[in-house]
């Protein structure tokens, strides 16, 4: 039971925390201003969060055990 409830647990940090991730490179994006309307600033910008995103999934499969 115990297990059943930290599994529940962790998932829901984990969700949190990648929201949380996920909506502050939206902000940092969104003050950026001008910058971030031309079309290859945005696509470098969704490249460099896919790859935050892919390390921070490899980091939490190191950091489990």
């Amino acid at each position: 039971m115990d297990r059943i409830i930290s599994m529940i647990i962790n998932r829901l940090i984990r969700r949190t925390v990648t929201r949380g991730v996920d909506a502050g490179i939206d902000m940092a994006m969104r003050g950026r201003g001008e910058q971030a309307d031309r079309p290859d600033e945005r696509q470098g910008a969704q490249r460099n969060s896919q790859g935050l995103r892919q390390m921070t999934r490899v980091a939490r499969r190191f950091t489990r055990f």
